[in-house]
């Protein structure tokens, strides 16, 4: 039995020392003392965060670096890809994700458990934000249709997969997903550990409110037709309210009140041409999604690499 640890990063060179070295001491407290893999994938960075993971000089600790920058979670699939290991831990490198639940995570994992997410056990924000994070991923649950659940992905940070949830991953060779969408889509068995979230040691959050917007989106259209289903009903119940107006302006009109046409004309114009552009824009989503997967392009190439073997 062995452990891949999986490290997506960009410009982390002053954290990704300090959580390889946390990550090796809570290591050597577990069963996978000597059967690990620690797997770091640079996400293209501008600074050294490559020749530092290749200090280490350990063939157990890796480095790949992937030729354009491509964001978090297809670093992490060129990672998952890649991990030999019979269970894959998959934690940031920012020192925020605590490694020292993994134990207990792997615990879970020994008990049959195939993902085991660890979530935070209360989020430091706003009562808004948290607000709005937990009605984010009910809606989610809601457009994807996906059956309830015990896990809350809005205290979701960092996972471990059994070996058949990898395969699993690597068999769904989509590009436009989420890939906490694609592993709570897969199903399996699935259960949870609660820890303390930290504060970033060093540097600034990559996550800004646009990359998660867009994360969402991938989320939604990737795993729901809903929202063109929606536009059905939206034109029905548009069409109806402009022929009851329709109606109203005729009889109005035979009652000898004509009704003054410039306003009225504009609002119509207003409201019906906002709603054709969002329902464009949406179909132009899926159809653009279709002719991306069409090409069937590599989710990520490879610049180099610290692993002897050659990566697919």
């Amino acid at each position: 039995m062995s452990l891949s640890i999986i490290i997506p990063a960009y410009n982390e060179s002053l954290n990704i020392k300090v959580i390889i070295n946390e990550l090796l001491n809570v290591l050597s407290r577990t069963d996978f003392s000597n059967k690990y893999e620690i797997i770091v994938v640079d996400d293209h960075s501008t600074d050294n965060t490559y020749h530092i993971v290749e200090s280490f000089n350990d063939t157990r600790i890796k480095c790949i670096r992937l030729s354009r920058r491509s964001g978090s979670h297809i670093a992490l699939r060129a990672g998952i890809a890649n991990a030999k290991g019979n269970a894959v831990l998959c934690i940031s490198a920012d020192g925020q994700d605590n490694p020292n639940i993994l134990e207990e995570m792997l615990k879970k994992w020994k008990e049959g458990v195939h993902i085991v997410w660890a979530l935070r056990k209360e989020r430091k924000k706003t009562f808004l934000f948290k607000r709005s994070a937990l009605i984010f991923y009910k809606t989610l649950e809601l457009l994807t249709n996906t059956k309830k659940s015990k896990i809350d992905l809005s205290r979701a940070d960092f996972h471990l997969l059994d070996k058949k949830v990898v395969d699993a991953i690597n068999h769904c060779t989509e590009r436009n997903t989420s890939l906490f969408g694609l592993i709570n889509w897969l199903g399996f068995k699935q259960d949870y550990v609660e820890y303390e979230r930290r504060k970033r040691k060093y540097g600034k959050s990559k996550w800004s409110l646009s990359t998660r917007f867009l994360l969402a989106k991938d989320w939604i259209i990737a795993f729901s037709g809903l929202p063109l289903k929606l536009m059905t009903v939206i034109g029905i119940i548009v069409a109806l309210i402009g022929f009851l107006y329709a109606l109203f302006i005729i009889i109005y009109s035979l009652m000898g009140n004509p009704v003054k046409g410039w306003p009225s004309t504009i609002v119509i114009i207003l409201v019906l041409g906002g709603l054709q552009m969002i329902m464009l824009g949406i179909v132009g989503e899926y159809l653009w999604r279709n002719l991306d997967e069409s090409r069937k392009r590599p989710l990520f190439f490879i610049e180099k690499s610290t692993i002897k073997k050659k990566v697919e």
